[in-house]
């Protein structure tokens, strides 16, 4: 009986160890599973999320739709002058307006902004910025302005913004911009790169504030090779002499997914040259990413 006893408790003993070992690996397959998963980049994931085409198929349900033999269609000559004329006021009343604040406003005109030239570079004297109110030849016809900044936000993932902005007939400039990312996961390396070129119009031109606003177009490389729409804003106050706040926030939308980049600078001047240091916050789909930014620059 005793012997009957032990065979049955080593069975069960048996059985548990196996038991023992099945837990402990699936315990260790689940942890794996979860730190691989933890560990997948933010670059990974942002442009995983841009490749995912979200556009929906809209399906056109053909419900026959019976035409309103009813339907009233006396309207007068008279209705169709009043109708139209209103209209028209609305529309000219509309584009007057957006013209006055995108562009210039006519009480502008007699202003110093008005004929605001490009300095030869901020800072030039202790009064003016990029802009100076010139009675003079010493200004800008055009001039170019080149920066370059380091952004880390960690020291798995940095990378660097190279920047070159034209600037020609006073209040236009071309700005085109290169941001590459590198991120090491898992022993590897994953990269993101995006090119932008935006049309700038410089809305407000005064000595102290330079302010504006860009059309064009942003391109994401690498494993996307996606093309949108961009639109770009900011403004660089001048303080004092040397230093200056610059913010700027550019966007686009791919595959219903934003891609977006904003800074936030403070610059010290010396001459034609300038360093800089401050926050950079990109949006890659899914994926944010906050960064420590320094770099250099020189206006040309």
């Amino acid at each position: 009986m005793y012997c009957n006893f032990g065979i049955i408790f080593g069975w069960f003993h048996f059985k548990i160890s196996q038991m023992k070992r099945i837990f402990i690996l699936f315990s260790f397959l689940f942890t794996v599973n979860l730190v691989s998963y933890s560990q997948s980049g933010k670059l990974e994931k942002g442009k995983e999320s841009i490749k995912e085409s979200t556009t929906t198929s809209t399906t056109s349900s053909d419900s026959s739709t019976t035409k309103r033999s009813g339907r009233r269609t006396r309207e007068t000559n008279d209705e169709s002058y009043f109708g139209s004329f209103f209209a028209g006021i609305f529309v000219d009343l509309f584009a007057y307006t957006a013209y006055g604040i995108a562009i210039e406003s006519p009480f502008e005109l007699d202003g110093r902004m008005h004929d605001a030239e490009i300095a030869n570079y901020p800072f030039e004297n202790s009064f003016h910025g990029n802009y100076i109110y010139a009675n003079s030849t010493n200004y800008k016809i055009v001039r170019f302005d080149i920066s370059n900044n380091f952004v880390i936000e960690n020291s798995n993932l940095y990378g660097n913004n190279f920047g070159v902005d034209f600037r020609f007939l006073r209040r236009f400039g071309l700005e085109f911009d290169y941001l590459s990312l590198t991120e090491k996961i898992n022993a590897k390396r994953d990269q993101f790169s995006l090119y932008s070129a935006l049309l700038n119009y410089h809305r407000i031109r005064t000595q102290k504030l330079d302010a504006w606003f860009g059309l064009g177009v942003m391109y994401v490389g690498d494993d996307v090779h996606k093309t949108g729409f961009g639109i770009g804003l900011g403004a660089e106050w001048f303080v004092a002499k040397p230093i200056s706040l610059k913010v700027s926030h550019k966007w686009t939308n791919i595959n219903n997914q934003e891609v977006n980049n904003t800074k936030l600078l403070l610059k010290y001047h010396i001459k034609k040259y300038h360093i800089s240091s401050g926050y950079e916050h990109f949006k890659i789909g899914v994926s944010k990413i906050d960064a420590f930014s320094f770099g250099v620059g020189v206006s040309l």
